[in-house]
């Protein structure tokens, strides 16, 4: 029955076809072949130079899923009248530091639009440049890739490009992938944006922070690790990474006052819901997914994760190498800590030492809170003060049980680091992230009788 409709329509269009006027296929060819191609061009070649900053284009060289060949890159790009093109990034491929060129562009008529760096580009050209790519390999394995190098495209066919110049959408003609490229504001310069990028992208997804980001769809539950790679793999929270895992990589952008995480690939939850980018909101510390804000991804737990370095099976504080959380007068921390803090220096001062820091370390088979100090022959010492430490729904609770040796005399010496041992450190505390739970070295400790009363310390590797 199908078969016999689409060829019943056929026939009817045929017969159409057949009854028009010269007249009429004339108006339906007023235009040579050309014409219509050179039309076609500077349409698409207006909307490339219809964001007066330029773009932040999301390129991805290819859809792998390894290093360096499946990373996203952030470049720059405006397009000039001239059909010179300026060309920005700071990245792997331009070790880490910020590089510009300028170079040809056009608008190819091939099947439909596509957008050529026609003449060589470092920027762009880096990623499709058939070249030995410096920077993989080990000591050990070379990895080497003369005639393949990163493998990417330096044509993209224009897939959408609005009149409004909201956005654009690009697809590397050879290997397939999609960049998506929005604007950047007018007077910021292309240095300062990929800095800004690059430092928000570091702190919220350091190579040193040791837990993992956590994904919320709806009742689903995923966990993010590897994400200051830029591949992070995901899979549901109590699965396995290697049996579960699946990785997509994505980048940050900037727009305005707010940070947008856009992964390459879409993320589906059902028939009906599609994730693909999130924005970042500050006060939430979450980065919420644009469509629906019930979507979102966080930092990990604070209070899991610091009870977990005083596990006995830690890896922080009972492992090698061994970790310590670390507190000094440069610290964050509140006017009320500052003070005694001040106290504390100036107590020490006046019997010519200089109080150093305070950490949570392993000592005889027990953690212990330190306080570092030089004398006055420049050597540091350290005296062991002891707690019980109980975990709590919201943070710990120490209880002072003594000093190691002759701590007593310096607690004699000093009142105010005396109060500070045995009253203000002995309590319970609420634990929460020093800055962001997307980077957890930095736990922000706060009295729980006192919310005035609070510091941060630092997950520090001891020498």
């Amino acid at each position: 029955m199908k078969k016999f409709f689409s060829v019943s329509i056929l026939l009817v269009l045929a017969l159409a076809y057949t009854s028009c006027s010269p007249s009429e296929e004339d108006d339906l060819f007023d235009k040579s072949a050309a014409e219509r191609l050179n039309e076609a061009s500077a349409l698409y070649s207006s909307r490339l130079m219809a964001s007066p900053n330029g773009w932040a284009m999301q390129l991805y060289p290819t859809n792998e899923n390894e290093y360096p060949y499946g990373n996203g890159y952030l470049l720059l790009c405006r397009f000039n009248a001239d059909h010179s093109v300026n060309v920005s990034m700071d990245n792997v491929f331009s070790d880490n530091k910020y590089l510009e060129d300028t170079s040809l562009w056009e608008v190819l008529t091939d099947n439909g639009p596509v957008l050529s760096f026609n003449s060589h580009n470092k920027c762009i050209h880096a990623f499709s440049d058939p070249e030995d790519l410096p920077f993989t390999g080990t000591s050990d394995v070379e990895n080497i890739e003369t005639g393949t190098g990163c493998g990417g495209d330096y044509e993209f066919i224009i897939v959408d490009a609005p009149a409004d110049a909201s956005y654009m959408m690009l697809k590397g003609k050879k290997r397939g992938a999609y960049n998506l490229l929005t604007p950047v504001e007018e007077g910021v310069t292309y240095a300062s944006y990929l800095a800004d990028v690059k430092s928000f992208q570091k702190t919220m997804f350091s190579e040193n922070a040791p837990t993992f980001n956590v994904i919320h769809f709806g009742d689903s539950i995923y966990k993010m690790t590897g994400a200051n790679d830029g591949i992070p793999n995901i899979y549901p929270y109590d699965g396995d990474e290697i049996i579960d895992e699946s990785f997509n990589a994505f980048l940050v952008t900037r727009r305005g006052d707010n940070y947008y995480l856009r992964f390459r690939d879409e993320i589906k939850l059902n028939d009906n819901v599609t994730l693909q980018e999130f924005v970042y909101n500050k006060e939430k510390d979450v980065f919420e997914s644009v469509i629906d804000a019930q979507y979102y991804i966080s930092g990990d737990d604070p209070v899991r994760f610091y009870q977990s370095t005083y596990d006995t099976d830690g890896i922080f504080i009972y492992g090698n190498p061994k970790y310590n959380w670390v507190f000094n007068s440069s610290s964050a921390m509140s006017d009320k800590m500052k003070g005694i803090v001040d106290q504390i220096s100036a107590e020490f001062k006046a019997r010519n030492m200089t109080f150093s820091s305070m950490f949570f370390t392993l000592r005889k088979g027990e953690v212990s809170f330190c306080v570092s100090y030089v004398n006055k022959s420049g050597a540091t010492g350290y005296l062991y003060f002891f707690y019980d430490i109980q975990n709590t729904p919201t943070g710990q609770t120490l209880s002072y049980k003594g000093y190691e040796n002759q701590e007593y005399k310096v607690l004699e010496l000093a009142p105010t680091l005396n109060e500070f041992i045995t009253v203000n450190m002995s309590q319970a505390f609420k634990v929460s992230a020093g800055t962001t739970a997307f980077d957890l070295n930095n736990i922000k400790l706060t009295a729980e009788s006192d919310p005035n009363l609070w510091f941060t310390m630092k997950l520090t590797k001891m020498k």
